[in-house]
C-alpha cells in the first residue's frame, strides 16, 4: 500500500496550477498525497495554528513563517547546499528566520501596474486629459498622477479608474508601499510604530481619495480575487496585481488584448516601493516520513515545477527556470516588458516586512483602521493613532504564540476601529440596545420597586409575614 503524505496548501487561481502536477509525483514515487486543507492564506494560517504539526508538508510565506516557527522543521540539516544553489541567494535568505532555514521558496511576489490600453488610446479621453492636466495620457509616473487620472477616467468614461483591495493584506500592502514611497517607515528599530507621520497621513489620505473618487463602493469588502475579477470584466481602467495572476489577464475575453503593464508609480519622496514577499513550502515538526516529505518538497520547488509556475506568470526563485521563460518571450512584446519590469522591481523596489512572530497581527491592526478611514468611520489621524495603539499592544504582548498569530478578521478584538463607537461603548449601551439582554433580566426587580412605588406600598403592608407571625 502506498505511503501517504498529508499536506495543507494555500489555494486560489495563482496557486492551483502547480497542484495539477501531483499525480505525476505520486506515480513516480509510489506515494499518495492527501490534501487535508486548502484555502486562502488567512484561512490556512488559522487552520495551521491549531493543526500545523499534524501535516507532513505545508504552504507558508516569508512573513508568516516566524509566527509558525514553533511547528516548522528547520531544513539546514536535511537540504543540501547544492540544492539551495539552484535558487537566487537573496530568495534563500528570505526563507530564513533567526538564521534557520524554515522553508524553501516557491514564488517571489512583487506587484506591477495593469492598465487598459484602449482607454489610453481613446482620442476624446486623451485630449480631455491633456487639456485638464497638461500631460499626455500614459501610465502614471507618480501616485498623485494615478489618483488624478483615475478620477478623471471615472468621471468622463463611467468606469472605475482604479480598483484595489479594501481589506486584509491587500489593503495593508497598498498602505505599506505608499507609506515607504512617501519616505515613511512602519517601525522604529525597537518595533515601535513609526507610521503616525506625514508619510502615514499621505498614504491613508491617498487611499481614501482613491476609494471615493475612482473605485467601486464595494471595495472595502474585496480582497485580491474580487479586485482582479472586476478588472478582468472590463470594469476598471487600472489595478495592481501579483505576477502569478498574469495568465488570467492574458486569457480574459474582455481585456486580454486591451491591457498592458507598467512599473509602479513613485511617491512624494521619489522612491518606488512595492509590497513584496515569498511563498514557500515547509516540513513540520510532526512530519512522519521525512525522506518521503523531502522528496515532495524537492518536487514542488524543482526547476520543472518552477518553470511551470513561471510560464503561468509567477516570478520564481530558480534562476534556470526564469531564464527559460525569458528566452521564450518574444522580443519587444508585452511578456518581455513585464519580465523586465519585474526584474527592475525586484532589484530596486521591494518593500519586505520585518520578520518577527507577531508581525501578521500588526498587519491586521493596520488594515482595519485604514478600512475604517475609507468608510468614514475614522478621520485619517484617528485611523493612524488607533492603528498605532493596536500595533503597540501587539508588539508588547508577552504571552507566547502558539502556531500562527494571524487570523481572519471577525475574531480580531485588538483593533476596534472598524466599529469604533460600538466597541468603545460597552458602558454606554447600558442605556441603549446592546445591554438589553442583561437589562431585561434585571428589569423585573427595579421596575417593581419604581413603577409600583405608589401601589406596591399598600400591598406591601398586608404582605409582611411578620404580621402573620404576630397573629400566631
Amino acid at each position: 500500500m502506498a505511503r501517504t503524505l498529508r499536506v495543507a496548501f494555500v489555494g486560489g487561481p495563482m496557486y492551483d496550477g502547480l497542484y495539477a502536477r501531483l499525480p505525476g509525483f505520486e506515480r513516480a514515487h509510489g506515494l499518495k498525497v492527501e490534501i487535508g486543507f486548502k484555502g486562502d492564506h488567512p484561512a490556512l494560517n488559522e487552520h495551521l495554528a491549531a493543526h500545523g504539526a499534524s501535516y507532513d508538508l505545508v504552504s507558508t510565506h516569508s512573513k508568516y513563517a516566524p509566527s509558525q516557527a514553533g511547528f516548522l522543521r528547520p531544513l539546514d540539516e536535511i537540504v543540501k547546499p547544492r540544492e539551495l544553489a539552484a535558487f537566487a541567494p537573496s530568495t534563500v535568505e528570505l526563507m530564513r528566520y533567526q538564521g534557520a532555514l524554515l522553508q524553501l521558496p516557491r514564488v517571489i511576489d512583487s506587484k506591477i501596474l495593469f492598465y487598459r490600453t484602449d482607454l489610453a488610446a481613446d482620442p476624446e479621453l486623451r485630449d480631455g486629459y491633456k487639456m485638464i492636466t497638461g500631460r499626455d495620457l500614459r501610465p502614471p509616473e507618480t501616485w498623485d498622477q494615478l489618483a488624478e487620472m483615475a478620477a478623471l477616467i471615472k468621471q468622463h468614461r463611467g468606469i472605475d479608474g482604479f480598483v484595489f483591495p479594501g481589506k486584509e493584506s491587500g489593503l495593508f500592502g497598498h498602505f505599506y508601499e505608499i507609506l515607504e514611497s512617501a519616505g515613511g517607515e512602519l517601525f522604529t528599530p525597537d518595533l515601535e510604530p513609526a507610521f503616525v507621520s506625514d508619510a502615514g497621513r499621505y498614504a491613508v489620505s491617498l487611499l481614501v481619495r482613491l476609494y471615493h473618487e475612482s473605485a467601486p463602493k464595494d471595495v472595502p469588502n474585496w480582497h485580491y480575487d474580487q479586485v482582479a475579477a472586476h478588472f478582468l470584466r472590463g470594469d476598471a481602467a487600472m489595478t495592481t496585481d501579483w505576477p502569478g495572476s498574469y495568465h488570467a489577464y492574458q486569457n480574459s475575453p474582455a481585456v486580454g488584448e486591451r491591457f498592458d503593464v507598467a512599473i509602479y508609480p513613485v511617491g512624494p519622496s521619489g522612491k518606488r516601493r512595492v509590497y513584496s514577499g515569498g511563498h514557500s513550502f515547509a516540513l513540520t515538526s510532526g512530519t512522519r516520513d521525512i525522506p518521503a516529505a523531502l522528496e515532495l518538497l524537492r518536487f514542488l520547488t524543482s526547476e520543472e515545477s518552477q518553470t511551470h509556475e513561471a510560464r503561468l506568470g509567477s516570478v520564481v526563485p530558480s534562476t534556470a527556470a526564469m531564464q527559460t521563460v525569458k528566452n521564450e518571450a518574444p522580443a519587444g512584446g508585452r511578456e518581455a516588458r513585464r519580465l523586465a519590469i519585474l526584474d527592475e522591481t525586484m532589484r530596486d523596489c521591494m518593500a519586505i516586512p520585518p520578520k518577527f512572530p507577531r508581525y501578521p497581527l500588526c498587519e491586521d491592526a493596520l488594515w482595519e483602521s485604514i478600512r475604517a478611514a475609507l468608510l468614514g468611520e475614522l478621520t485619517v489621524d484617528q485611523a493612524l493613532l488607533e492603528a498605532a495603539a493596536a500595533v503597540r499592544a501587539v508588539t508588547r504582548e508577552k504571552r507566547p504564540l502558539h502556531g500562527v498569530a494571524h487570523k481572519s478578521a471577525p475574531k480580531k478584538k485588538a483593533v476596534p476601529p472598524r466599529k469604533p463607537k460600538l466597541d468603545d461603548a460597552p458602558a454606554k449601551p447600558a442605556a441603549k440596545p446592546a445591554p438589553s439582554k442583561s437589562a431585561r433580566r434585571k428589569a423585573p426587580k427595579k421596575p417593581k420597586a419604581v413603577k409600583r412605588a405608589a401601589k406596591p406600598k399598600p400591598k406591601a403592608r398586608p404582605k409582611p409575614k411578620p404580621k402573620k407571625k404576630a397573629r400566631r
